[in-house]
């Protein structure tokens, strides 16, 4: 079986629920667990590896499973997809799992896609990650109206962790003095990835705030900061990290399942008008 979904909704408060009508209702934190996969696409294959995606959503829309998901490709880095799943549990994605592998049908049909899938791949992962509300900031946010995901990826040193969060509590401590408008959610990779993996994911609804960033983060957010803490921040890091690396993803809706609600409430989401009604499961097969 295949994609699942984060409600990223927030990543930043990613919870694939329907956070669409936000301004009138509570948008949800993030989902405690993230269930990833990353597909690493052949160089002249996006197209028919897209292709081959959009089947996913109607597989599940057959099943009618209860959960959604959503896709992501990289604009930076790798030629990658990513598929993201949200859950309040590790329970609560076994039950589902169960659940789906009783599916005969459904097993069958993303089996078949699967097969298909590795012909245009180089590469598969899948991984877990736990929420970090304490290295999250602002998490909330309404994940249907964004349109990418600036994602850092952590390698912490064994040992380092909490100089790691240390210093990034630091930086959040600086973001509520200035009540800065950025919002983003920590994961902390429980398993697929080496011991000491931060997957930080920062919502943008334009490429605008990149833009706007640069500004927001000069000579004002420097003075808040103060040059000796902007010191100790830095000395934290290097005795912390091993690297850091930063990707931009951006959403696909072709490849994506989300709730009848997004795609009510955004015209962006329309490529899944046709199973909006239906309903997903809740795993993808790695074959």
């Amino acid at each position: 079986m295949k994609k699942t979904l984060f409600v990223l909704a927030a990543l930043c408060g990613l919870a694939v629920t329907s956070a669409v009508h936000a301004q009138t209702t509570a948008i949800p934190p993030p989902p405690k667990v993230l269930q990833i996969f990353r597909e690493v696409v052949k160089p002249g294959h996006s197209a028919a590896h897209a292709k081959v995606e959009a089947g996913w959503p109607a597989a599940f829309a057959k099943a009618s499973w209860p959960s959604h998901f959503f896709a992501l490709t990289s604009m930076s880095g790798p030629n990658e997809a990513w598929f993201i799943s949200g859950w309040d549990s590790y329970a609560a994605y076994e039950k589902d799992t169960q659940d789906a592998e009783k599916n005969t049908a459904f097993d069958t049909e993303t089996s078949r896609l699967s097969a298909i899938d590795g012909e245009h791949l180089t590469n598969t992962a899948g991984m877990f990650a736990t929420y970090r509300e304490d290295l999250s900031y602002r998490a909330g946010v309404n994940i249907a109206q964004m349109r990418y995901f600036q994602l850092t990826t952590y390698r912490v040193k064994p040992g380092r962790g909490a100089e790691f969060a240390d210093a990034r509590k630091m930086v959040q401590a600086v973001h509520e003095q200035l009540n800065m408008d950025e919002h983003w959610a920590m994961y902390q990779v429980t398993s697929g990835a080496p011991g000491g993996t931060y997957l930080l994911f920062l919502p943008i609804k334009s490429m605008a705030e990149i833009d706007a960033a640069q500004e927001t983060h000069g000579q004002a957010y420097d003075a808040a900061m103060g040059a000796e803490n902007q010191k100790k921040v830095g000395d934290l890091l290097n005795a912390s990290l091993e690297s850091s690396t930063s990707t931009l993803l951006r959403f696909s809706p072709k490849m994506s399942y989300p709730p009848k609600e997004w795609v009510v409430a955004d015209a962006f989401w329309a490529p899944a008008a046709a199973k909006f009604d239906a309903k997903v499961p809740a795993t993808k097969k790695v074959n």
